[in-house]
């Protein structure tokens, strides 16, 4: 038994005790906004990486084991789609919301993957719905172009990525050269929106989203690690080494910007000031699994600072530096499914393939946090996470039994 098994088998245990009736819940730490309080199922980005990570598993082992979550997976996506097609809670931290972007389509691309390695028309066809309701929805004729919310005009690159790949996977696996349209307007608008001059610390990257005149000359090393795989998918579908091109020119910008500690800020701003935190853990593997698919070579230094992110119960750390302030954050150490299944994908397709796992070496973890510049508690076991207060009362301030949609807690505490 390798180390990198045992990876694999606490990874895929943790992910078990996430699972409750309707999927894989949790609360999510997140950049933009985090969702604590709704911690259900939610059918968003984490099913992408979820179901391509455990067909990459079968498909390289034929083992039951990943089989059977595969099948899982699947399951849990079609339960939830609704008769037009889209997905209940789709909105990852703003779950339970639905018309996530670019969640639903990510999950359709998850969906695409595991139909790739174990065919199922019915996989095939719940992918194609959401599609079809994500077009009928974002498209607008007048712009040519996919908006970010129904009818309000908005260009957000990553998520463009997201939609164009499972746009490119379903016409592959379909013949219908409808979706290939689709792709390639999604994927202009993306190019339009990469720095093509050379010299700047910027160069090569893509904009976070469109603004007048232009981007908004904000550049995230993650979100632009997400862009790479449907550049290469349409270089190979659409047969126009432009998109290759700016796919690698996407990976000189991800190592130029590395820390010599193996992280990367979280945002580059034109002319190259940077805001470092939080810096990812569990997502860097979107990177790791980016510059793998372009062929480059990633320092061995973010591949060990990513394994030293696992958790004794498994789960990956969301990342560092979410208070901006020292010490540890809960948000930190507070493991999220729709981090994690990025970890699976990128092991699974790395070459990381027990045929049956090892038994795991889980454990629970508590360690002292901060929670609004307060100290706390931190704990979670394969039945809870909860935060207590660091005071001499022991207060409990947030429970969420992992069996549960909703997590109970003091929310003027969290909310500070």
């Amino acid at each position: 038994m390798s180390t990198m098994d045992l990876v694999v088998a606490n990874l895929d245990a943790w992910l078990a005790t996430m699972r409750q009736t309707g999927g894989y819940g949790g609360p999510v730490p997140h950049w933009w906004e985090s969702g604590f309080r709704y911690a259900g199922p939610g059918r968003d980005w984490r099913y992408e990486g979820l179901l391509a990570g455990y067909a990459a598993l079968y498909r390289r082992t034929g083992a039951a084991h990943w089989q059977h979550r595969l099948a899982m997976a699947a399951a849990d996506v079609l339960a939830a789609q609704r008769p037009d097609g889209s997905l209940a809670a789709s909105r990852f931290e703003a779950n339970p919301g639905s018309l996530g972007t670019p969640h639903e389509a990510a999950a359709a691309a998850g969906l695409l993957a595991a139909h790739r390695v174990w065919p199922h028309p019915t996989w095939l066809a719940a992918a194609g719905r959401i599609l079809d309701n994500q077009i009928g929805h974002l498209w607008d004729p007048a712009t040519q172009g996919f908006n970010d919310r129904p009818e309000q005009f908005g260009r957000v690159p990553n998520k463009l990525a997201t939609l164009a790949e499972a746009c490119l996977l379903y016409a592959a696996d379909t013949g219908d050269t409808r979706y290939l349209t689709y792709a390639a307007a999604a994927l202009a608008d993306v190019l339009h929106l990469q720095v093509n001059v050379r010299g700047r610390p910027e160069s090569g990257a893509v904009h976070q989203q469109a603004a007048p005149g232009g981007g908004d000359r904000r550049f995230f090393p993650f979100y632009n690690a997400r862009i790479v795989p449907a550049l290469l998918l349409a270089a190979e579908m659409l047969g126009e080494d432009r998109y290759r091109t700016a796919a690698q020119r996407i990976g000189e910008f991800l190592s130029r910007v590395q820390n010599p500690d193996g992280s990367y800020p979280q945002v580059v701003y034109a002319g190259g000031a940077r805001a470092e935190g939080p810096r990812w853990l569990a997502g860097t593997a979107e990177v790791l699994r980016a510059q793998m698919l372009l062929g480059r070579t990633v320092p061995a230094v973010v591949q060990h600072r990513l394994l030293a992110g696992q958790l004794p119960t498994g789960g990956f750390r969301t990342g560092e530096g979410f208070s901006g302030a020292s010490g540890v954050d809960f948000r930190d150490v507070t493991p999220a499914v729709g981090w994690n299944d990025k970890v699976l994908r990128w092991l699974a397709e790395s070459g990381v393939v027990p045929a049956a796992p090892p038994p795991p070496t889980v454990r629970p973890a508590s360690m002292l946090v901060t929670v609004r510049g307060r100290p706390a508690i931190w704990r979670e076991t394969s039945e809870a996470i909860t935060m207590v207060s660091g005071g001499a009362d022991r207060a409990l301030w947030y429970r969420w039994n992992k069996r549960e949609p909703w997590a109970s807690g003091v929310w003027e505490v969290l909310a500070g």
